[in-house]
């Protein structure tokens, strides 16, 4: 198969947000192309968190019943801990759920292929340009093994689905690209290895903070523990952070997440690892581009409502394109994108950086321990609808 050399829509990235919308503008009965870089099964940087929200996304494209089948972990709690053993924690308000990007990204894509879109892997966009009647036209090579083979596709209208940074993002000149960020993440696979003096980790997320950063762990599927950490860049430089063994680095010293690390083997899956995090503003649209999920916008991960938040904004935006094809909603998507998500963002943001400030942290934690009602309302503020 080779990409169709035109479409009506065409999805850059088969992430969470680009399978979902493909799908749903497949469904709907529109011409779609998807074009994933990568190929499936693969690992990603992720907290791969799937919060309340997201299980109503998942049914409403009609895979709620294959997300099960894959037999997720089951979240109900909540807890956050400081580095001084200061602690909070909450019942969630409906069920989340713990499940591997590799596995999650890989039946999502093979969903948006069974509902109509043309769906391909090993499919790197080089260039979107502007070509005929303000169309699109997007630089596309394929590679089969070691044979690539370079195609133009063009389409109607181009959706941005491919994360929170790109290379298309710099040929694109989108004004965040220049930003510096200082932020670098981790992530691992682990197995509980013995007991040891912490709590239970059953049916909980943890969120670990210190200074200068903050840890997830919880459990996804088949007993595998999920622990992703997202720290700033100057932790590297002191030498507080080993880029080769972070997750050793964080283990020293006899705090809450120390203890925890201790209990833990990891898998024979190499650390992943992602650098340059951008959550300063995006536009969501760009030179004609539609963005969705991270490219449009990243909540700050440790708000656990990324993966929810990108499939939200792949359905809104199908709901809009689907109305309005062969027109281009540049100005209605930026206004229901700030509606929906522009509080979130922004209050994750503020979020973050508090809690990676040891004395904003304590401060913030007697609060939160002191008024739970506030940290519930915390936890609506930065989820969906």
């Amino acid at each position: 198969m080779r990409p169709p050399r035109r479409v009506e829509v065409a999805v850059i990235g088969a992430g969470p947000a680009g399978s979902a919308i493909a799908a749903a503008l497949a469904t709907s009965g529109r011409d779609v192309v998807l074009l994933e870089r990568d190929t499936f099964p693969r690992h990603k940087v992720c907290g791969e968190f799937l919060s309340p929200e997201a299980t109503r996304c998942l049914d409403e494209l009609g895979c709620l019943q294959a997300f099960h089948e894959r037999k997720p972990a089951v979240i109900t709690r909540s807890r956050l801990r400081t580095a001084d053993g200061a602690q909070i924690e909450l019942k969630l308000p409906a069920k989340a759920y713990g499940l591997s990007r590799k596995c999650l990204d890989e039946f999502l894509f093979a969903n948006a292929r069974d509902c109509g879109a043309q769906a391909f892997e090993g499919a790197a966009v080089r260039k979107v340009e502007v070509g005929r009647r303000q169309q699109r036209r997007l630089h596309v090579e394929l590679r089969d093994g070691d044979d690539r083979s370079d195609y133009m596709v063009e389409a109607d209208v181009v959706v941005g689905a491919y994360g929170r940074r790109s290379r298309i993002d710099r040929r694109l000149k989108r004004p965040f690209f220049d930003k510096h960020s200082p932020y670098v993440a981790f992530k691992r696979h682990h197995y509980i290895d013995r007991s040891a003096d912490v709590p239970p980790l059953e049916d909980h997320v943890e969120l670990h903070a210190f200074d200068g950063g903050y840890c997830g762990v919880s459990f996804v599927e088949q007993g595998r523990v999920n622990i992703c950490t997202m720290v700033e860049r100057r932790l590297l430089r002191d030498g507080r952070i080993d880029p080769e063994e972070p997750f050793q680095s964080l283990q020293r010293g006899d705090t809450p997440l120390g203890r925890r690390l201790a209990t833990l083997k990891p898998c024979d899956v190499e650390t992943c690892a992602v650098a340059q995090i951008p959550l300063s503003t995006k536009a969501s649209t760009h030179n004609g581009v539609l963005f969705v999920g991270d490219a449009a916008g990243m909540i700050a991960p440790l708000a656990g409502d990324g993966q929810a938040m990108a499939m939200e904004s792949a359905l809104t935006l199908a709901g809009l394109l689907h109305d309005r094809l062969p027109r281009v909603p540049r100005r209605q998507w930026s206004r229901e994108w700030r509606q929906r998500f522009g509080v979130r963002v922004r209050l994750g943001s503020w979020l973050q950086a508090a809690i990676i400030r040891p004395a904003i942290a304590g401060l913030l934690m007697r609060l939160l321990g002191r008024f739970p009602s506030v940290a519930r309302a915390l936890v609506v503020a930065t989820r969906g609808r």
